[in-house]
């Protein structure tokens, strides 16, 4: 049993590309000592365990991203002032050592109030962009750790390339064994990340539709689609007679991911950074309208390092994608190489270097 380290504060946005390593780096702060409280909005509660003995919850209510943008501005006038008033009391009373914010909107009123009541603030920044809020919180920050080294609008002098933090369940299948299209059964995996997954549900089909029977009949699809959309993918993939799997969200993501010959997914930095833990080709279709554009920059260096293919959206999105997709099925040797080159970009030790930072910082300080 470690000695008890002290309280420290965890705060997230609602999307689970920021509440994924959030969870990933409280569960490596639990395992050495560290009390974690989590904050996060009504969104994040999908991704976090209310039952956990790892970390305890606290809401915060600020309007999801989700309503108008005049709306949203009425709301957070009076929730940003409100939110500020209940977490500064909390930190007074739990009095942690640190904090560190992982972005998104509802993270704003726990920084605010770390830097009025003087505690030690870190920031966690996911994308190849750094967020809005992340950006205007770097100058109070002791460290900013970021999963990709010329993240956007970051200030070289006190970040740091640690990469994003990995759930256990994702490490398991770090390395995991890699066997490239060939004529045996091929499986590949369907991503649409926590947004913007109809897109792929609309081209995915039509894009399989133009492959050759013979590979069409060693294909295996599991693809992630949201609830509206189920019954009509499933529709698609059973009139070509296809092997297939369907589902809202895979509760074994990395299972599916050690086992698929290719992976096709959005950009989002969560998706890419378990990727690269477990080595798989990817070809990237990166949501158009994400903030600041991060999944294009997400997507773009992500494939510098040659384990991904990227496919913008456009109105020839179907031919490219088949293109692409008939490239890497008939390509064993280029499918290894950019699975090996995946895997050399994979930071699996993200968590541990975070901590060392922040407890030599804390060191330091006493």
């Amino acid at each position: 049993m470690h000695k008890k380290k002290g309280v420290c504060v965890l705060s997230t946005g609602g999307t689970g590309g920021h509440v994924l390593p959030c969870v990933a780096l409280a569960t490596e702060l639990h395992n050495i000592g560290w009390e974690v409280l989590i904050f996060t909005d009504i969104r994040g509660l999908k991704y976090l365990d209310k039952s956990s003995n790892v970390y305890s919850i606290e809401l915060v209510k600020i309007s999801s991203e989700t309503a108008s943008r005049r709306k949203r501005l009425m709301d957070l006038f009076y929730q940003l002032p409100l939110g500020a008033l209940l977490s500064g009391k909390i930190l007074f009373q739990k009095k942690p050592k640190f904090v560190i914010g992982f972005g998104g909107v509802s993270t704003l009123p726990i920084l605010l109030m770390s830097v009025l009541l003087r505690v030690p603030l870190f920031i966690q920044e996911q994308n190849a962009v750094l967020g809005r809020v992340n950006r205007f919180f770097q100058m109070f920050s002791k460290k900013v750790f970021c999963h990709f080294s010329n993240t956007l609008f970051l200030d070289p002098k006190i970040s740091l390339n640690t990469g994003n933090p990995i759930r256990n369940t994702v490490l398991k299948k770090s390395c995991s064994q890699y066997l490239e299209p060939g004529p045996w059964p091929t499986t590949l995996l369907v991503l649409g990340g926590s947004q913007g997954a109809n897109l792929l549900s609309e081209v995915l089909p039509k894009c399989i539709q133009t492959l050759s029977k013979k590979t069409k009949e060693r294909l295996t699809v599991f693809h992630q689609a949201r609830k509206n959309d189920m019954s009509k993918v499933l529709a698609a993939y059973r009139e070509m007679d296809l092997r297939v799997c369907v589902q809202p969200f895979f509760e074994d993501v990395e299972r599916l991911m050690s086992e698929a010959q290719l992976i096709i997914c959005r950009a989002g930095s969560n998706t890419l950074a378990d990727i690269s833990i477990v080595g798989r080709p990817a070809i990237l279709v990166p949501l158009k309208h994400a903030k600041d554009d991060h999944q294009l920059h997400n997507a773009r260096l992500f494939a510098e390092q040659g384990g991904a293919l990227v496919v913008e959206e456009s109105p020839s999105l179907v031919e490219e994608l088949s293109e692409k997709l008939r490239l890497v099925l008939k390509s064993p040797s280029k499918t290894r190489t950019m699975a090996e080159k995946a895997l050399k970009t994979g930071k699996p030790d993200a968590s541990k270097d975070i901590i060392k930072t922040i407890e030599v910082f804390l060191g330091e300080k006493e």
